[in-house]
């Protein structure tokens, strides 16, 4: 469905709002449209009063005190709110559940009864991980707004970390990126000790606090480098798959994909991995839809893995 001129303008007047400068390729790029409709757009909405400026090599935004009221939600955008609240509200940590009641507390005592009635319905209607009732203690480990305060803020965060043989150690990070992997969230950061990236689990780290210090300096990591490391010691694994099981392990794989092929109902890949003792336990859990073609190391602690597992029956 095409977007008229005026939706148009309203969307190009948020993101100037947004805080990001925004340049006219941009624009041009986002709704498909020349660079002399970019400019006719900016002057209307410049003529609606509204103080737009242009950041030489930046681009387009709107002075500070320009700033209009954002227009209310539509139906779907609140709907787009649910789902994530949703999501929010069903992590184990009790301190963002309750973070996530308290913006949703705030967002229906600020929008019209029509849409509080939607939006109560939607509560309702919308359920995510509906069986983490059956965890009966929740964790509060890692404060993540202190990680999301050091992001902006550009400082680093020291906590005691216990690791997966129960050993706690201090560590001094500067945090890059929060991730959700499927039951849990990590916070993957430059080691000040370690003087590499690294991984930790926000369930496992206490007494998290931000320091008086700014990060150690820039560190150019792309994403990649951030998600799977630029260790020269990790393991190159191929595995084969059942495609019955592939979409769930690509969706969930802790490794860098280098290679993918297909052969009747199976897919092979291989992928580099830090830990073959954490990555076998992990394909565990697609049983028998998964075969371990290498390497020789990670057959045999597999081997030894099921032996550990029968010995327990």
């Amino acid at each position: 469905m095409s977007m008229n001129s005026n939706e148009r303008r309203l969307k190009i007047l948020y993101m100037l709002q947004s805080g990001k400068k925004v340049t006219s390729r941009t624009l041009m790029d986002q709704f498909g449209i020349s660079k002399r409709t970019v400019f006719r757009d900016l002057r209307v909405i410049q003529e609606l009063g509204v103080p737009v400026t242009h950041f030489p090599d930046m681009g387009y935004g709107v002075l500070r005190d320009g700033l209009i009221p954002a227009i209310m939600f539509t139906f779907r955008e609140l709907s787009v709110i649910m789902m994530g609240l949703s999501f929010v509200k069903s992590q184990v940590d009790r301190e963002m559940v309750r973070d996530a009641e308290n913006v949703s507390l705030k967002i229906r005592s600020s929008i019209p009864a029509a849409l509080q009635s939607q939006m109560n319905i939607l509560e309702s209607k919308t359920l995510v991980s509906p069986y983490i009732k059956n965890v009966e203690k929740r964790e509060s480990g890692g404060d993540w707004f202190i990680l999301c305060s050091s992001f902006v803020e550009k400082r680093s965060v020291s906590f005691d970390y216990r690791d997966r043989k129960n050993r706690t150690t201090q560590r001094t990070i500067d945090p890059h990126l929060l991730v959700h992997y499927t039951d849990h969230w990590n916070v993957i950061g430059y080691c000040h000790d370690r003087k590499a990236l690294r991984n930790f689990m926000l369930s496992r780290m206490k007494n998290i606090a931000l320091n008086d210090r700014p990060f150690l300096r820039y560190h150019d990591f792309k994403l990649d480098d951030i998600l799977y490391g630029r260790s020269e010691s990790n393991f190159p694994v191929t595995i084969r798959v059942h495609q019955e099981k592939a979409f769930s392990l690509l969706t969930e794989l802790p490794g860098q994909i280098t290679s993918k092929s297909r052969h009747k109902n199976n897919l092979t890949i291989t992928f580099f991995i830090d830990d073959l003792d954490f990555i076998n336990e992990w394909l565990l859990r697609f049983g028998k839809h998964v075969a371990i073609c290498g390497p020789e190391a990670l057959k045999e602690k597999r081997k030894q893995l099921l032996m550990d597992l029968l010995k327990k029956q």
